[in-house]
């Protein structure tokens, strides 16, 4: 792919990202985004065969993207291996992306009927809540995480907080009522509420907590990639 092809497929994707917010997918057509970016509807077919295949590289690059931002908040942060660090940045980060916001909240509105379909992207991201547990566990095992935790009922509880912070950002939640708290209150909470009940009281172990969560991120990032190129494979073919 020349540097042109490449510059076309980003805008493609960028109006695409905008498109998809604003209208949804059941609304969206590829004559709206070709439209939208000046290019004639085969083109946009040359790089994307499909809306899904759009829908689907588009979604690869915002957790890309998610990613990369993420790593560099971890990076940055020198309490960036305690719990409370973890989800204060993984929250804070999804703040300016709206879109990786609706990915992870499965959004219906964005979303629709995509989401029913066999198969979908979302199969594969985000993860599945279990292994929120098996992060406990692995955050233990390295002096991070206190032993005498119950990982399995924090799990859940973390997992219910985050589900609620997330509701809480999305561009569909109301959030002009004077009682209820800003995303940024929420997610400073959250975090003060793990580090008062996970960490250590001599300290966690923050360089084994950020390697061990630069080593998770970097095998969901190819277990995710693997299998959305597995599942292309299979659609090629059939």
């Amino acid at each position: 792919m020349g540097v042109d092809e490449k510059e076309r497929e980003q805008a493609i994707l960028d109006v695409t990202a905008e498109l998809l917010l604003h209208y949804g997918y059941n609304k969206l057509t590829m004559s709206d985004v070709a439209d939208a970016v000046g290019l004639n509807r085969r083109l946009v077919y040359l790089l994307f065969p499909s809306k899904d295949a759009l829908l689907e590289a588009l979604v690869l690059r915002e957790m890309n993207t998610y990613l990369e931002i993420w790593s560099r908040y971890l990076d940055s942060d020198p309490l960036g291996g305690t719990v409370a660090s973890v989800y204060r940045s993984l929250l804070a980060v999804l703040k300016p992306l709206p879109l990786m916001t609706a990915i992870y909240t499965r959004d219906e509105q964005t979303f629709g009927k995509y989401l029913s379909r066999p198969g979908n992207i979302f199969a594969y991201w985000p993860p599945d809540p279990g292994p929120t547990r098996v992060f406990l566990q692995a955050m233990q095992e390295v002096g991070v995480v206190r032993q005498d935790i119950n990982t399995r009922a924090m799990a859940f509880i973390l997992d219910a907080l985050s589900s609620s912070i997330l509701a809480a950002l999305s561009s569909h939640t109301d959030s002009s009522r004077p009682d209820q708290p800003s995303f940024d209150e929420l997610v400073e909470t959250m975090a003060e509420l793990c580090d008062r009940l996970l960490t250590l009281p001599d300290g966690a172990n923050v360089e084994a907590g950020k390697a061990l969560m630069r080593r998770r991120a970097a095998e969901m990032q190819a277990q995710f990639i693997a299998a959305l190129n597995s599942r292309r494979m299979n659609a090629e073919s059939v």
